[in-house]
């Protein structure tokens, strides 16, 4: 059987771990490591605190091997990655063919999750996930829906043009 095996400083460190901590998880694991150093078995700790016997043998080697520090919650691989694109731009890269990006090397027409993703690949240095640009662009505001056919044009005023007609669109004429 494993244990946990401290000395009486260690005990009284315990012990103030408990008076101090809010966090749940971190009173449990200081739990298991001071009943652990009672004598109390593996089985019992993991019935007990309704965790699996792996996780607590994890507990007390981490803690006999580093103290403290070692029961603490390991770091996560990393927040997501951050996709460098404003709406703005979003709206501009959509509203262009992939095709007109040469580095994709498609004659497709509409956007793809799978074109967007090499785009910003390509173009902007970020490696993501289909469902990462999804949950960006749903976030955004904007809907993923079946391709519908976009009018572009090579005319560099193309987008000034279009937000003339935009606002036109959105401007109340009065009733004659």
């Amino acid at each position: 059987m494993i244990y946990v095996h401290i000395t009486p400083e260690e005990r009284a460190i315990l012990e103030a771990e408990f008076k101090h901590t809010e966090d749940v998880e971190w009173y449990r694991r200081v739990k298991i490591i001071a009943l652990s150093a009672q004598g109390t078995p593996v089985p019992t700790l993991a019935r007990l605190f309704d965790r699996c016997r792996a996780t607590v043998r994890t507990y007390i080697q981490r803690y006999n091997a580093t103290g403290l520090a070692g029961l603490r919650r390991q770091s996560s691989p990393g927040s997501p990655v951050k996709i460098p694109l404003t709406h703005a731009e979003w709206t501009e890269l959509l509203h262009r063919s992939p095709c007109q990006f040469e580095p994709l090397q498609t004659a497709a027409r509409n956007w793809t999750q799978g074109l967007v993703r090499q785009y910003l690949r390509r173009y902007h240095g970020v490696a993501v996930t289909q469902s990462a640009i999804s949950k960006h662009l749903k976030a955004l505001g904007f809907r993923w829906n079946r391709g519908k056919l976009t009018v572009t044009s090579p005319d560099p005023l193309y987008t000034v043009k279009r937000e003339r007609i935009e606002a036109l669109k959105k401007k109340r004429w009065p009733a004659p």
